[in-house]
């Protein structure tokens, strides 16, 4: 019984802890927590995505089964999820500002609001 998965349950509101933790990254002062934070968010994008039914084997290819009638903030989503890539892909490399990190994360936190996930 020790490997049973315990899923908590879905919150609304500024509550969510998943999103505290990653507004907490955003406090920090080094890139490493911003890079951290942002791939938390499109981890949490991703479940979300998955919760509601959208299909596809990965967060892209759930994006691209959407269309902005199904969700305004699809551009953000977008956008947002190619700055992780970025991240995950270039390392280091990739040079992320602050002001990039807090956009990246507004534009997450924007789209969380539109599905009901904050």
């Amino acid at each position: 019984y020790y490997s049973t998965l315990i899923v908590a349950p879905a919150t609304t509101g500024e509550e969510n802890p998943r999103w505290k933790h990653i507004q907490s990254l955003m406090e920090g002062v080094k890139s490493s927590e911003w890079r951290e934070a942002i791939t938390e968010a499109d981890i949490m994008l991703d479940d979300v995505l998955v919760r509601k039914g959208y299909e596809g084997e990965n967060l892209g290819e759930r994006l691209k089964s959407m269309d902005r009638s199904m969700l305004a903030s699809l551009d953000q989503a977008w956008e947002a999820h190619k700055v992780r890539n970025r991240i995950a892909h270039e390392g280091s490399a990739f040079d992320l500002s602050q002001t990039m990190a807090q956009r990246t994360i507004s534009m997450y936190e924007n789209v969380f609001r539109e599905l009901g996930a904050l």
